[in-house]
């Protein structure tokens, strides 16, 4: 399997963004004043406001935890990458070291 670190650093920081972003709207619809409405409205928009911004918060949310997810998963990657060049390493000391 081919993984690139950097690749999955990059689309991480693109999550983080995204969570950002989402953040941002979520909070802006938290502020969106609903008492401009008539009274047979305002109830409905409060609820609808509150809906938006709770769906906003919980898709930023899920944004931040695949960004820390994929830089677990590229640190792992680069571990296991470091652990196997110093196995390899070693093996290739012993094979190709000249014995007299």
């Amino acid at each position: 399997m081919d993984v690139v670190p950097f690749a999955m650093g990059a689309t991480a920081r693109s999550w983080d963004e995204q969570h950002l972003d989402l953040q941002a709207a979520a909070g802006q619809i938290a502020d969106a004043p609903t008492g401009g409405f008539t009274a047979g409205v305002s109830g409905a928009a409060a609820r609808f406001a509150s809906a938006w911004q709770r769906h906003a918060t919980e898709l930023g949310d899920t944004a931040e935890a695949r960004a820390d997810g994929l830089r677990t998963s590229a640190a792992d990657y680069v571990r296991t990458d470091q652990a196997v060049a110093s196995d390899n390493r070693f093996l290739l000391d012993a094979v190709l070291r000249e014995a007299r």
